[in-house]
């Protein structure tokens, strides 16, 4: 990267990382995952990149614009399959009882941030959230409680240092109204509303609500959907896509930018060979650029190298909270 240039990590569906510079369109290939796994979470600390896929996490520290020591762990049991498989789904279909049976499938890891010295991973596929190590172990599984019928299609957690929350694509169990559900720092829940449609990538920003608002195949039948797509603060889509030629995934905002990145609209079994879509906005939501990239699959996740509201506390703002409480504790238990 050139000096002042602004760094984008970028995930795909053909199982890459990618590095974009905003300011030269250029990118770098940092990783590819050897079979070809779908990327979608990536945060950092530092040079270290730690990702999430389907099946994965990983991890490599980066040099040289490439992904170096890379480590890939499958920290889940094996799936269930055939017949199986066949009767857990019908299980959690129609009685809601996914909770309550083993898993049969893939954890369908989507987005992780970092927060502290763990990480946070939604488990879409078992609605649940994985609180991992830098090592990679996962140290705590987090069930969202359910409903009859629900299946949430968790998205991202996301921390403003005082709350959790977890992005609910279907609020109700079914594709159409999306919502968030909201946590207390012991994980125990105090919020859960309905928000927009088809929520992605939920973050809490200078007070305001932001999320991705989308519109599939699986809404069709909605009556009440709005058949819009873009960004949503608050209750208010500030900046719209054509849901018919792009569908997307993720965004990251800093001071001047905000950037939302996805695909081209296909069909889920062929995203990994759809073109790659990122939108360059300003802070005012205006568009500046949209950039189309082929060759790498529609992009699922990205993350600012550096700053990035959208995803958080940084990891020395959090230490420094925590430094402080740690302070004023061994202060308060000192000898009068």
């Amino acid at each position: 990267m050139q000096q002042g240039s602004k760094a984008l990590l970028v995930t795909t569906e053909s199982g890459k990382l990618i590095q974009l510079d905003l300011a030269s369109r250029r990118f770098d290939i940092l990783f590819q995952h050897p079979d070809r796994e779908s990327v979608f979470g990536v945060t950092h600390k530092e040079d270290q990149i730690f990702l999430s896929g389907a099946t994965f996490l990983a991890s490599g520290r980066l040099s040289e614009n490439r992904l170096q020591d890379v480590r890939i762990r499958n920290p889940f049991p094996s799936p269930l399959r055939g017949q199986a498989r066949k009767l857990m789904r019908w299980l959690w279909t129609e009685l809601g009882a996914h909770s309550r049976v083993i898993p049969y499938d893939k954890p369908g890891l989507h987005q992780m941030n970092l927060y502290g010295s763990s990480l946070y991973v939604a488990a879409t596929t078992w609605n649940e959230v994985w609180v991992a190590d830098f090592d990679l172990n996962v140290q705590r599984r987090i069930p969202l409680q359910p409903y009859i019928l629900d299946y949430f299609h968790l998205n991202n957690v996301f921390c403003d240092g005082r709350h959790y929350y977890v992005c609910l694509n279907r609020y109700a169990g079914r594709p159409g109204h999306g919502g968030y559900a909201k946590f207390d720092l012991e994980w125990n829940e105090i919020e859960r509303r309905a928000l927009g449609w088809e929520s992605h990538a939920f973050s809490v920003i200078e007070d305001h609500l932001f999320h991705l608002c989308c519109f599939s195949w699986r809404s069709q039948a909605q009556t009440f959907h709005p058949r819009q797509a873009g960004l949503m603060m608050d209750d208010n889509l500030v900046f719209q896509y054509d849901p018919n030629e792009y569908f997307c995934k993720d965004f990251s905002m800093d001071g001047e930018h905000v950037v939302i990145v996805g695909g081209t609209t296909t069909k889920r079994e062929e995203r990994s060979s759809a073109a790659g879509v990122v939108f360059i906005l300003n802070r005012h939501f205006e568009l500046l650029s949209k950039e189309i990239i082929s060759g790498l699959g529609g992009f699922n996740g990205c993350r600012f190298m550096g700053c990035d509201y959208s995803k958080g506390y940084s990891i020395s703002e959090l230490d420094r909270a925590a430094l402080l409480s740690e302070t004023v504790e061994n202060q308060e238990s000192l000898p009068a």
